[in-house]
Order: structure tokens, then C-alpha cells, then sequence
């Protein structure tokens, strides 16, 4: 069993022993072991022959048997025995946006239903609203979430398949017969959910880069295999397609392979792209069109051909841009990272600062900090911060915003952090109204910097709430409270279009990695590239500041 399986199979222990109801600890014990094996750089199987499983961050001695276990024998007897217990259409329900795993125990344990077809027909012959808790606005949030699910279960974050992408583009580049090569398609303009890898590649020798890449190790298999094309599956049975052009003709070939269809048909009339002259840039590709350069992130018929006209388009903000992150977790709540650990990483990213915003007390699930320990935190600290003269941690809290909209931690606490986010991660299914008045309550509290991830969507697994946008960004203009980025590829919340429309009212982004492991903070790649779809500039975005700036900021707005 690799790293992923094994990471995947404790995963699944968790939520079978949630549907069970189990001791909250435990449950957590086994993600925070399956959080740890995720992030390895080492194979298990050698840390296994070396004896050194024990150093692995979260996993004790039962967890550890259970892991040698599956390396010895590629398979666990007691995660067998618990799928015996709870169906594996019980796991697959999970997949549905917004249905957890309380839900489907209550499903499970009153209408005996095991999988998803059998909760379909359910919710349509309206037999869930008749259980308590339930009701017809639920019915409605399951039928809705099976149809997203099937709507996009050909599409995957792009988290998930950009690493692919980029490892399959570096074969590429190795080889001696290829002179470029480049990702292309939705992948290259930062969508946040993506169907295949599409990556152009300019090639002397097509029949070299055929051979080579049918003994490409992630390959599964190759479907299609023509003059200038190759087409295939990776794994997770991932879709690609490798386009081989002369060098000559590579430049105009990576610009239509990029796209957006909608983008190019606005550029040229039906049929006529094919008909492109040879450019050795796509900068002078555009001048030819008499337009500025457009970046691959805005090209996506969205005014973006208007302002190139007219001199109009923005100067995107880019990476090195950043000067710190502000929302970030250690080993003090839910995090896998020590505060040690977490500064390394920092400093070797150019940070000048990093806030550290573990959970607030409500939050027991994912070892929220009461106030007491929260102090502690901040003594550790305040002890840190005299080792660096070129770096600091911020005192800081995700507090979580209450069903009322009030904060889960007092004004005198809240007071004395640098810097307070804002969250909600409970009660996802109040109505619109109720959600909206919530999140303006929390923007109108004088204690709160921002707002993280905004709508509360998980790509693929559950839908934002039901928000007023337009009455939450009137209000987080009038309180100059920020807005966040929430670079993790599973959320990219708030998205590029919330972005483009917060920073037309004058609104201040945050783009933060909500890192809960060291190497997390590196997933604000991410949402730089859904800052870049959303036009923003680097003054649009708070951390491109110094921290004297975003404490002058932080002052005048509280």
C-alpha cells in the first residue's frame, strides 16, 4: 500500500467511527494520523525497515500496529471489519455537498438507507422531511448536492491535478527531444476545477517522445496515439493530452490550447485561429491584434479584450508580492505543524510575518483553545519572537461567528490579539437571511480583521451558503474589514468573480493559505492564481504590505 492509500484507509476509520458516534478524540486521532502520513516526504515503507514510524507526528502505538499492518500485509483487518459494519455507500454519501456525517447516520439508522441512489429516491418521494431535524429545505439541499456532484464528477480541483500536471510536464521538458514545453488549457488559466491535463510541447522528434512517454510511470494508459497528438489516462485515471508541434509553430499552438473558447471566439471568427501566423511570444501575438498582453487567467471573455484595447488591463499581483500570511494553525489546535516548524517555513517563503490562528473554544472537534490556553500561546510567542529580527509571529484566532453572529471569544480576549479572523464552520444551512445577518453581524463587531473563507464551499463537496453578497460587501466596505483568499484548493474562497466585485468597492483582499501543516503555506500558490483571475493588484491585497502598514490598516478600521 503507498503513502495515499494508507493515509486514505485511516481517513475512513475516522468517518466510520463518527458515524459511530464515537469518542471525538479518537476520531480526530486517526485524521491527525492520516493528516501526517499525507504530508511525508519519505515512503512508509522505508521509515517501516529503518524503525522510525514511531517518528511520525500524531501516531501513537495502536495506530502505528495498525499501520505496519497494511505495509506487511497490504490490507487491515480491523478497517475491514468496521466497513462490515457501516456500508461502503455510507462513505460514498460523504462525497455529497453538504450532507455529514450526523445526517447520514440519521438517515442510515431511520429509513435504513446505505447509498446514494437510495437517498435520491428518498428526498424525492419526500420521506426525509418527515424525521426529526429534517425537512423539506433539506430534501432540497440533497437533491440539489447529487446533482452538483454529477454535474462536475468529471472535474477535479486543481490541487489535485496540477502536481500531476506539473510532474508530467517535467518528463517532458527532460527529454533531449523536446526544445519547450508548457501546461495549457483550464490547468494554465487557474481554473479551480479541471477535466484533464493539456500541456504543448514543441518536439523534434516525435517518435523519441512517443516511446518515452508510454514508460512514464504515473501512466495508466494510452488511448489515442496520432501524428502531432497523444492522448491518454494518468493515474486516478486522470485524462491528458500531449499536443507536438514544430518550434516554430509551438508559440500559436500554446496560445489556442489555452483557450478559453469563449476568448478565442471573440478574437477571431469562426474557424479563422487556425489561420494564425508564426509568433515567437504570445505578447507579440496579442500586439499583432493591436491588444496588450493578456494574461492566461483572465482569458476568459470577461471584459478582459476591452480593457487590452484600451490600455486598461491591470498589473496583476504575483508571488514574490507577498509579504507575509495571515491565517495559519499549529499543533495547538488542529494543526501538524509546531510554531518552530511553522516559522522555518515562513522565513524560507520571504515572510516577514505569519499570524498564527488556531480555533477558538467552540471548536472542539479540532481542539479549539479556551482562554487560558490561548494565552499560553501567546507567552510562547512572545518568547519566539525575541530569536528573529527579520520575522515575527502574530498573536491571533479563527474564532468562529456564533448562529447569532456573535463571536465565540469575549471583546477583552479578542482585544488583546494582533489579528482576528473571523469564521463560520457550524450551522451551514441557516436560510439566506439568517446567513447574511450572521456574517454582517461579525463584520460590524469592531474586533474583527477578516473574514475567512467567505461563502464556506468545498469544491466538489459542498456549496457555498446562501449568502446576500451584495449586503455583505456593502458592509465590509463600510467597516473596512477584509476579506480573504482562502488559498486551499478545496475552498479558493472567496472566488475570482466575489474578488473582482470586492475590489471594484474598494474592499482589502487577504490571501492566506489557512496552512495546518508547514508545508501548507506553499498552497498560497493557489490563491495568488484565483487573486490573478479576480484582476486583483498588489495593492488590492492586505499581506503585500509590512506588518507597520497592515497594523496602521488594522487601527484606522477598528
Amino acid at each position: 500500500m503507498t503513502n495515499r492509500e494508507i493515509a486514505r484507509t485511516l481517513d475512513h476509520i475516522a468517518d466510520i467511527l463518527q458515524f459511530q458516534d464515537e469518542n471525538p478524540f479518537k476520531v480526530r486521532a486517526y485524521r491527525q494520523a492520516a493528516n501526517s502520513i499525507h504530508y511525508l516526504d519519505e515512503d512508509l515503507h522505508y521509515l517501516h525497515e529503518k524503525g522510525r514510524l514511531g517518528e511520525i507526528p500524531g501516531v501513537g502505538p495502536a495506530i502505528r500496529a495498525k499501520i505496519v499492518e497494511m505495509l506487511e500485509k497490504g490490507s487491515l483487518e480491523y478497517y475491514e471489519k468496521m466497513r462490515r459494519q457501516a456500508p461502503a455507500g455510507l462513505l460514498d454519501m460523504l462525497a455529497i455537498p453538504g450532507v455529514g456525517h450526523k445526517t447520514i447516520r440519521l438517515l442510515h439508522q431511520q429509513l435504513g438507507i446505505t447509498n446514494r441512489e437510495e437517498l435520491l429516491q428518498a428526498a424525492q418521494e419526500k420521506r426525509i422531511r418527515l424525521l426529526p431535524g429534517m425537512g423539506s429545505k433539506t430534501e432540497f439541499s440533497i437533491i440539489k448536492g447529487i446533482e452538483m456532484l454529477e454535474q462536475h464528477s468529471q472535474k477535479n480541483t486543481l490541487g489535485f491535478v496540477l502536481p500531476m500536471g506539473q510532474r508530467l510536464l517535467a518528463f517532458l521538458r527532460d527529454m533531449e527531444q523536446v526544445t519547450d514545453a508548457a501546461l495549457a488549457g483550464s490547468i494554465r488559466r487557474g481554473r479551480p476545477l479541471v477535466t484533464d491535463i493539456d500541456i504543448v510541447a514543441a518536439a523534434v522528434d516525435e517518435a523519441g517522445v512517443r516511446n518515452k512517454v508510454s514508460h512514464y510511470r504515473e501512466l495508466k494508459q494510452i488511448t489515442d496515439s496520432q501524428p502531432g497528438h497523444i492522448a491518454g489516462l494518468l493515474q486516478y485515471n486522470i485524462p491528458f493530452e500531449i499536443i507536438l508541434l514544430s518550434a516554430e509553430d509551438y508559440c500559436s499552438g500554446l496560445f489556442l490550447a489555452t483557450g478559453s473558447k469563449q476568448h478565442l471566439a471573440r478574437l477571431f471568427p469562426a474557424g479563422t485561429q487556425h489561420q494564425l501566423d508564426r509568433f515567437q511570444t504570445e505578447a507579440d501575438l496579442y500586439a499583432s491584434l493591436n491588444l496588450d498582453f493578456i494574461p492566461p487567467e483572465l482569458r476568459e471573455d470577461q471584459g478582459e479584450l476591452e480593457a487590452a484595447a484600451q490600455g486598461r488591463l491591470p498589473r496583476l499581483i504575483e508571488r514574490d508580492d507577498l509579504r507575509g500570511d495571515l491565517h495559519c494553525h499549529s499543533g495547538w489546535s488542529d494543526g501538524a505543524s509546531q510554531l518552530t516548524e511553522l516559522a522555518a517555513a515562513a522565513r524560507g517563503l520571504g515572510y516577514s510575518y505569519l499570524a498564527v490562528t488556531d480555533h477558538s473554544r467552540s471548536l472542539a472537534i479540532s481542539g479549539g483553545l479556551n482562554e487560558e490556553r490561548l494565552a499560553a500561546q501567546g507567552r510562547e510567542i512572545d518568547r519566539l519572537n525575541q530569536q528573529w529580527d527579520d520575522f515575527k509571529f502574530l498573536k491571533g484566532t479563527e474564532v468562529d461567528i456564533l448562529p447569532d453572529g456573535q463571536l465565540d471569544y469575549e471583546h477583552p480576549v479578542l482585544a488583546k490579539l494582533d489579528i482576528v479572523v473571523a469564521s463560520i464552520h457550524t450551522h451551514f444551512r441557516l436560510d439566506k437571511e439568517r446567513q447574511t445577518d450572521r456574517i454582517v453581524r461579525a463584520i460590524q463587531n469592531d474586533d474583527v480583521d477578516i473574514i475567512g473563507h467567505l461563502t464556506g464551499r468545498l469544491l466538489n463537496r459542498r456549496p457555498p451558503y446562501e449568502l446576500d453578497l451584495e449586503r455583505i460587501l456593502d458592509a465590509a466596505a463600510q467597516a473596512g474589514v477584509i476579506l480573504e483568499i482562502n488559498s486551499h484548493p478545496d475552498r479558493l474562497d472567496i472566488d475570482a468573480e466575489v474578488a473582482r466585485q470586492a475590489r471594484d468597492r474598494g474592499i482589502m483582499i487577504a490571501v492566506n493559505s489557512d496552512a495546518h501543516h508547514q508545508r501548507d503555506l506553499g498552497l498560497i500558490d493557489y490563491g495568488i492564481t484565483n487573486a490573478r483571475r479576480g484582476w486583483l493588484r498588489k495593492e488590492d491585497v492586505i499581506n503585500t504590505r509590512d506588518w507597520s502598514a497592515v497594523t496602521a490598516y488594522l487601527k484606522k478600521n477598528r
